[in-house]
């Protein structure tokens, strides 16, 4: 028999709780508002130096056109982050320019601060030791607030700018620094190359002990495999200064990529610039270079970073992945004679220089 009794059989269905399930949308929408302003405005803490650090030895990661802000940035800063660890001991961090992608920073307090360096390079190795950068041309609107955040040690302290261009020892053994390292404005114009062309000469005649390794630092590169190419202003007013002052190694980004050129009588050219923007084509290893007497030791379109390892015996360079995968070392002994072509040579299975602490966590 069938009922009579209304909707025994067939009920209306039940009207989904959409209120309860917006209200928890809404809830969690202003959590991650709530932490993404606290990343993009509050400023970090002050950082603690390491400590116990060899001054034997000096170690440091090296990436360019690193300041977009995305997660391609990010993932390249976890890499640098576990292979701090994992090789054990970090010195500092360079940034080779073009910090700042987008908008012109408006200030020492725009959030861009915090969401394409601070709030970046985190953790117990990246956040503990200082990052000196120089000035790439994306960054020339910017220059003014980038030296005044630097001037001034703000926020976590980190970012170390206190010149257009400046120099810096780092390390000592017996008494003369390991590394001197001279940081390049390469923006500027003719007369303010020619400028830092003779600052460079008197960095590296300044009185005292001579120091063991000679390193030049800035935004773009000189040689360069890539669609760039060589860029021959800077070549003309540069590398005569660089030569008359025996440097070792011209460290460079702007090329997104990772390049190592070699050329006899020059410094070893050095690029690593997939900080975390776009890449850029580079020539393929196995094509003859541009130049006959040039040799191109790697050229990579990836994203990742370099690691340089100085000690009074050898230099050893290191090219990783975004993720830390290591890739394409690279050694030179300071017993080596002459410049770089015949010195910098590949090394099938390094190991690793590490510095004294290696085991230990920064913590410890």
């Amino acid at each position: 028999m069938f009922s009579n009794t209304p909707g025994l059989f067939f009920q209306k269905p039940r009207k989904r709780p959409l209120r309860s399930l917006w209200l928890i949308l809404a809830a969690l929408l202003g959590i991650v508002a709530c932490l993404v302003g606290f990343q993009a405005f509050v400023p970090p803490s002050p950082y603690t130096p390491l400590s116990g650090q060899n001054p034997a030895q000096v170690t440091l990661l090296a990436l360019g056109d690193q300041g977009t802000g995305n997660l391609q940035q990010w993932r390249v800063a976890r890499g640098m982050e576990r292979v701090a660890e994992s090789v054990g001991g970090l010195n500092m961090v360079m940034l080779l320019g073009d910090n700042f992608y987008g908008p012109d920073l408006s200030g020492v307090g725009d959030s861009a601060w915090q969401l394409k360096f601070e709030r970046v390079y985190r953790g117990d190795w990246l956040g503990r030791v200082p990052f000196y950068a120089v000035l790439g041309n994306h960054d020339f609107d910017s220059a003014a607030v980038e030296l005044e955040y630097g001037r001034r040690g703000l926020g976590s302290g980190r970012w170390k700018m206190p010149d257009r261009y400046y120099t810096q020892d780092f390390g000592e053994v017996d008494g003369r620094p390991l590394l001197r390292v001279v940081f390049l404005d390469s923006s500027q114009d003719a007369a303010g190359l020619q400028r830092q062309a003779q600052f460079l000469r008197e960095s590296f005649a300044k009185p005292g002990a001579a120091p063991i390794w000679k390193m030049v630092v800035a935004h773009h590169a000189i040689r360069a495999g890539g669609d760039r190419g060589n860029n021959q202003p800077l070549m003309d007013l540069l590398l005569p200064a660089m030569q008359q002052s025996a440097v070792d190694i011209y460290l460079s980004a702007h090329e997104h990529n990772q390049q190592v050129i070699l050329h006899p009588g020059e410094p070893a050219w050095l690029i690593s610039g997939g900080g975390g923007n776009e890449l850029d084509t580079t020539r393929a290893r196995a094509q003859p270079p541009k130049s006959p007497d040039s040799h191109v030791m790697l050229a990579e379109r990836r994203h990742g970073f370099a690691r340089l390892a100085f000690t009074s015996g050898q230099a050893q360079v290191v090219y990783y992945d975004a993720d830390g995968g290591q890739a394409h070392p690279f050694t030179w002994a300071r017993s080596c004679t002459g410049m770089a072509e015949g010195c910098l040579q590949p090394e099938e299975a390094p190991q690793l220089a590490r510095n004294s602490a290696s085991s230990e966590s920064p913590e410890q």
